[in-house]
């Protein structure tokens, strides 16, 4: 029998429970000042938040980037709003990310659940220890999303977070099918598509399969992927590859047109699932959408005699590293 040695599964469980907490943490934090542009700096699943944040805040005036390196943009300075986002608190980019920032004298608010992070930053949000980093994104998106609230950078809305709030409880039919696509998946390498508002939520599904299941997935977007990808299934065959359409009611209706001729065309070679995301708010959506990789590469890597928690791989790479 397949072994879930840390209990992955209870953490994914309690994820909308962690959402519901992270909400709160973030109360009485602030920044103030003319604010020009935001910056998330992390790696890994303390970047996903900030990827996450971007799509929610596409129509703000204020642009949000994610940056995953050592150096920040050369044009971070005093109106510049930067997250160091690090589950550990010792994640040697978003240090390095952290004094760069310093250095241009950035506004710099960092989430962590300790170690050196916690140690240098000034304005910190503590988050709870003991997870996953990938089975903390609520502690690493909503915390930050709840500064920007408190700077009147975005407008809170109660009835998104009530709806979201909401539906991510529904965990039957999420775990339901998630397990239902891992039996459809199988042995074959999964290819992830959404929209570009969604583009995020298929990078996490990417993640999750490749951080629980231990295997390769690949994400791309409409309509980039009309434009390369599809001409590669020429080669692919239903034994291999499976592709995995993450829709949304309200995508634009030709990326929704697109979607259905690619299906057509590209079902002669593999076959094609489609997850639909809930909710009527951005909010529910987006979290709605990524809740359902979270069960299906949980299931398949149970499905596949693989413990989902650890991986070995990223540590000793980071064990390398320190020599």
């Amino acid at each position: 029998m397949p072994t879930d040695s840390s209990n992955m599964l209870k953490a994914i469980e309690d994820f909308p429970h962690q959402c519901r907490t992270a909400l709160e943490l973030a109360k009485g934090m602030a920044v103030s000042g003319k604010i020009s542009n935001i910056i998330v700096a992390g790696m890994g699943g303390s970047a996903v938040g900030g990827d996450l944040l971007r799509l929610y805040m596409h129509d703000s005036k204020i642009p949000v980037t994610t940056i995953r390196d050592y150096k920040l943009p050369d044009y971070v300075n005093e109106s510049t709003l930067v997250f160091a986002v690090s589950y550990s608190g010792n994640t040697e980019e978003t240090l390095a990310a952290y004094e760069d920032a310093v250095r241009k004298k950035a506004k710099i608010v960092a989430v962590t659940s300790g170690g050196r992070l916690w140690e240098v930053s000034k304005k910190t949000i503590k988050i709870p220890k003991g997870l996953q980093p990938r089975a903390a994104l609520g502690y690493l998106f909503f915390p930050v999303l709840g500064v920007l609230v408190n700077s009147g950078i975005v407008k809170e809305n109660s009835a998104e977070i009530a709806e979201m709030l909401d539906i991510l409880p529904q965990k039957e039919e999420f775990r339901s099918f998630g397990e239902k696509l891992a039996k459809k998946i199988g042995s074959r390498t999964p290819l992830i598509y959404a929209s570009e508002q969604f583009s995020a939520v298929a990078y996490r599904w990417k993640t999750q399969f490749n951080e629980n299941s231990k295997i390769a997935a690949f994400s791309h977007v409409f309509s980039e992927m009309n434009h390369n990808e599809i001409v590669g299934y020429q080669s692919m065959g239903k034994d291999k590859f499976t592709a995995i359409f993450i829709r949304d009611n309200l995508d634009n209706e030709r990326i929704r047109k697109r979607m259905d001729i690619t299906k057509e065309i590209i079902s002669q070679k593999v076959e094609v699932e489609e997850v639909y995301t809930k909710g009527t708010y951005l909010l529910s959506r987006l979290f709605s959408g990524l809740y359902y990789a979270d069960f299906a590469s949980y299931y398949l890597a149970l499905q596949n005699k693989i413990d989902p928690t650890p991986v070995h791989v990223i540590e000793n790479l980071k064990k390398k590293l320190a020599e």
